[in-house]
């Protein structure tokens, strides 16, 4: 006998909607902001390689709105898909902090230093509990 598939839990739908308006809302501000927020939020000094900064942000924004529409798409319709996208999301931001705090730090004086490390964990949690949760009887 085959085993049983199993719809995501309600964490998993609820995490994931969450993510995919965060990556709505931040990639929105990284494309339609003049300067991707590089200098009104996050306040980086822009005098050298200022441009290359914004369009770096901009084309990073582009790839959060389409996350974000993936992440919302997957709650909505395709929830098969709800636990490996999660996996996703947690590799995401696993190598997220590994640059933000190892290999590439400019510091934590940015809006998301915090958030990056709060992610991977919560993640990580909602991962292992995804996996370990009980399955239901056949």
């Amino acid at each position: 006998m085959g085993a049983v598939a199993r719809a995501p839990s309600r964490i998993t739908l609820g995490l994931l909607a969450v993510l995919g308006l965060i990556n709505l809302v931040r990639g929105a501000i990284h494309v339609f902001l003049p300067d991707s927020g590089a200098g009104v939020i996050a306040h980086f000094d822009l005098a050298q390689g200022g441009r290359t900064i914004v369009f770096l942000l901009a084309m990073i924004g582009a790839g959060q709105i389409a996350s974000g529409l993936v992440e919302l798409l997957v709650v909505a319709r395709f929830r098969a898909l709800a636990a490996p996208l999660l996996a996703i999301e947690l590799l995401r931001a696993l190598l997220a902090v590994y640059i933000a705090f190892v290999s590439k730090s400019v510091g934590t004086g940015y809006p998301g230093a915090r958030g990056i490390a709060i992610s991977a964990i919560v993640l990580t949690l909602a991962v292992v509990w995804e996996v370990a949760r009980p399955r239901p009887k056949a």
